[in-house]
């Protein structure tokens, strides 16, 4: 009965423990309510085994997401983006690119040749004053569209609208203009390498139908309605259509409305190679133009609609202008900003207007006409006119040009050739296409209209296409750009939140081990030490007064018990004053020394 009441008491007593060591007891250190019994072996396996597992297994599942999204997401998303901007019918791009889903702006520029009489006086230069801009709204759209599915092309034409905007314009199509007399320079320029008789037989001509060096005309004139001239109408009797392909004269004379003028186009859709998208296949029916030789007759570049997606600092971008029947180079230049998104700025430099002057492989450029460099001889593209492409206001040409006028005053912001195209997508985000028509007049012994002038670079007119993607579509785009970071930083979450699932459980087994060890070994609260000694008491107290009333309690036991109840890890020595009777000895009960307290 002794063994059975102690056995009982330790169990007791070993309950209390264990629950003080998980944690259970409130504020006031107090010792909650204790079951009898810890949990079953095998139901806290079972528990420990099913959180275990799930933490596991949702461990091992975000660090394997997490991993894929950091390693892989960027192809993925790469070759998704390579779809989207592949040209072809019901593709995200195919109805901005056969007609801008708003309308772009060109603005013209003349130059006002004030001082025409004093060409003859080598001592004065020619006068030019600046008028403008006169503003045209374009519609584009394209025309004719084929596909060519074998060699991934589509071949279409260009066909514009212009509107003349007076409120953009500075000045009316009514303003009056002095201007060079294309008509008397091209017919003389025809004449330069014939014989003495032709010459004075186009000298005649010119006399005949009244022809001087300059014209005076009106801003429409000159532009989009072109005027009669006399000795057009007759050229066009004496020569071939193709020498003398219009009945007017103007310089934007028949682009209005028009799908031929600009030729015909063929250019590759990325569909099977995307770093071949939007380069030219073929102008007019041909894969080179005829108007350069060597490689400066190549196709070389974009249409300058679409670009091959990563662009790089270290290559330039082309742009094929039919215009000038060539491809201009842009060299990369510095990383802008554009409604917040990242972007490269590519712009037109001295190499771009080189004509062999200052970069040997330019040289077949120059069409036999050594100048230096900044002006590009086209002439062979305009039916043997005279005329030479430079920057507006002769920006980074050689000073030789700037020289021979008074007028012209160059500056970055203004009059500086550029593209700003993302990076990623090569998507052009600010576009600023900004030339000068010049034309060249020089002596010609035979032809007594241009016996006595000097040679001279003279500035016509510049016009400028400046295109910004509105805000709402670069912010689709910068949209679009930001999804590769964004899981990027969810994946680097997944795999992080995924380690700690997977060493939570091994942390947890840990440092409940600590616990245990330290609240078995040693508790270092003095009141949950004191709680447990007085939950054993109560207990055994009440074992002690349910054994007397049946009466079975034995002083023996009652001895054991008080001594159980008062033994502590450590005695304190008491003080003088409240020494302790020596107990008394008693023989052993049960194989113990029991401890016999007098009252």
């Amino acid at each position: 009965m002794l063994q059975s009441t102690q056995h009982l008491a330790a169990d007791t007593e070993k309950a209390a423990v264990y629950q003080l060591a998980n944690g259970n007891h409130n504020a006031n250190g107090d010792i909650g309510k204790v079951r009898s019994q810890p949990p079953g072996r095998n139901m806290l396996a079972k528990k420990f085994c099913n959180r275990r597992c799930i933490l596991t297994a949702s461990g091992l599942l975000l660090v394997t997401s997490g991993t894929f999204f950091i390693l892989f997401f960027p192809t993925i998303f790469q070759d998704i983006l390579h779809e989207e901007l592949k040209l072809r019918p019901g593709s995200r791009g195919y109805d901005a690119w056969v007609s801008p889903p708003f309308p772009l702006a060109m603005d013209v520029y003349f130059f006002n040749w004030t001082n025409p009489e004093d060409i003859t006086n080598h001592s004065t230069k020619p006068i030019l004053e600046e008028l403008g801009p006169y503003r045209f709204i374009e519609h584009p759209t394209k025309v004719d569209i084929e596909w060519h599915d074998t060699n991934a092309t589509v071949s279409y034409r260009k066909k514009s609208l212009f509107y003349f905007d007076e409120e953009g314009s500075n000045g009316s199509l009514d303003d009056v203009i002095s201007s060079i007399n294309i008509v008397a320079v091209s017919a003389a320029k025809r004449s330069k390498y014939w014989g003495y008789l032709k010459q004075k037989g186009v000298s005649v001509g010119l006399n005949v139908y009244n022809q001087k060096i300059n014209v005076v005309k009106t801003a429409g004139e000159l532009l989009f309605d072109g005027y009669e001239d006399n000795m057009v109408l007759m050229g066009k009797q004496m020569f071939d259509a193709s020498e003398v392909p219009f009945d007017r004269v103007g310089w934007f004379y028949t682009r209005n409305n028009s799908a031929d003028l600009i030729g015909h186009y063929n250019v590759h859709t990325g569909v099977e190679d995307i770093s071949m998208i939007g380069k030219m296949g073929e102008w007019n029916y041909k894969p080179r133009t005829d108007f350069f030789e060597g490689t400066c007759g190549m196709l070389n570049g974009s249409a300058g609609e679409f670009y091959p997606p990563g662009l790089s600092k270290d290559r330039p971008v082309e742009l094929f202008t039919p215009d000038m029947c060539r491809s201009l180079p842009l060299d990369f230049e510095e990383e802008v900003t554009i409604h917040g998104m990242k972007a490269y700025k590519y712009t037109g430099d001295r190499r771009a207007v080189d004509n062999g002057t200052l970069y040997p492989e330019t040289a077949c450029f120059s069409a036999g006409e050594i100048v230096p460099s900044g002006v590009l001889n086209i002439s062979s593209c305009r039916f043997g006119t005279p005329v030479f492409i430079s920057f507006p206001h002769y920006y980074g040409a050689d000073p030789f040009y700037l020289n021979q006028v008074e007028g012209l005053s160059p500056q970055k912001d203004k009059h500086q050739f550029y593209m700003s195209l993302e990076p990623t997508t090569a998507v052009p985000l600010d576009v600023a296409a900004r030339l000068q028509l010049n034309i060249m007049i020089e002596p010609y012994e035979h032809v007594n209209l241009f016996a006595d002038v000097p040679r001279v670079f003279l500035p016509v007119l510049w016009f400028e296409q400046h295109v910004l993607m509105p805000a709402e579509l670069a912010g689709e785009i910068g949209q679009a750009l930001t999804v590769p970071f964004i899981v990027r930083v969810c994946g680097i979450g997944m795999v992080v939140f995924g380690v700690v699932m997977l060493l939570w459980v091994p942390l947890e087994r840990k440092f409940i081990r600590r616990r245990r060890v330290a609240g078995t070994i040693g508790i270092k609260d003095p009141a949950a030490l004191n709680g447990v000694r007085s939950f054993t008491l109560t207990t055994e107290k009440g074992m002690l007064s349910a054994s007397e009333k049946n009466g079975k309690a034995t002083t023996a036991t009652a001895i054991v018990l008080v001594d159980k109840l008062l033994d502590k890890p450590e005695k304190q020595p008491l003080s003088d004053k409240h020494q302790p009777v020596e107990p008394e000895s008693a023989p052993l009960i049960d194989g113990r020394n029991a401890t016999i307290v007098k009252s």
